[in-house]
């Protein structure tokens, strides 16, 4: 098992889109939320997500499809 640390960047217009839970459902990875702090207008959320490096990498494509901001952090790094 792997295990990536990100954080997520909700736009306003995404804020309420129930879009981990997706992830969840639909991805054989487990999402930590370490931090959120989540307003009417945006969201910044740090998750840690945990699973096989391919579902993890399928998972962040999806998310970031939904619009939602990606930022791998301590100095993890994604290709497309």
């Amino acid at each position: 098992m792997n295990l990536v640390r990100l954080q997520l960047i909700y736009p306003e217009e995404k804020v309420k889109e129930p879009i981990l839970c997706m992830v969840c459902k639909n991805f054989d990875v487990s999402v930590n939320i370490r931090t959120a702090k989540v307003t009417k207008d945006t969201g910044m959320l740090t998750v840690e997500l945990d699973g096989e490096a391919e579902e993890i990498e399928r998972a962040i494509k999806f998310i970031q499809e939904q619009g939602i901001m990606v930022e791998p952090l301590e100095g993890q790094i994604f290709s497309e």
